[in-house]
């Protein structure tokens, strides 16, 4: 029975990431039905959430607040959405996953803005929907944040 509450949990994560990821192509906005849908379904921890009490406040914060940060020393360059979709996403998945996520969403969606400059399809000073990233971040970290964690700093 838990099993499936997991699995669960875990499909209702992925879906909600992958229609936000769908959203912010499309339409350039993270609707916020779905932000709190997010948020609202890791409370409960019997649907997979990696995080429980502090942690996942912890992480809540750490995302949130540093795109906030970001956003308030770019004026702007980071959207309300992408604040608020890293706050639901870190109460699911704690502060150190939530540092390999966004470390992972930094570094594929800096990647595919060299690509597509490079490829002449954007300017440096385009706009870039960085929803789906912080999305594939967040799977990733979901999956294997963790271990990602324990093994950097296995290395020191």
């Amino acid at each position: 029975m838990m099993a499936a509450c997991v699995w669960t949990g875990s499909i209702l994560y992925g879906a909600c990431l992958i229609c936000l990821s769908y959203a912010d192509i499309r339409w350039g906005i993270l609707p916020d039905r779905l932000v709190v849908l997010l948020a609202a379904a890791a409370v409960f921890p019997w649907l997979g959430g990696q995080a429980s009490g502090w942690e996942a406040l912890l992480g809540s914060c750490c995302g949130g607040g540093l795109l906030w940060l970001l956003r308030w020393l770019s004026r702007g360059g980071i959207g309300w959405g992408d604040v608020k979709l890293a706050g639901a996403a870190g109460l699911w998945l704690g502060w150190q996953a939530m540092l390999v996520a966004l470390g992972a969403a930094f570094l594929f969606g800096g990647l595919w803005a060299c690509v597509l400059v490079w490829q002449r399809q954007q300017q440096w000073s385009d706009r870039l929907p960085f929803g789906p990233f912080l999305a594939g971040g967040f799977l990733f970290a979901y999956g294997a944040g963790m271990d990602c964690w324990q093994w950097y700093w296995s290395l020191w």
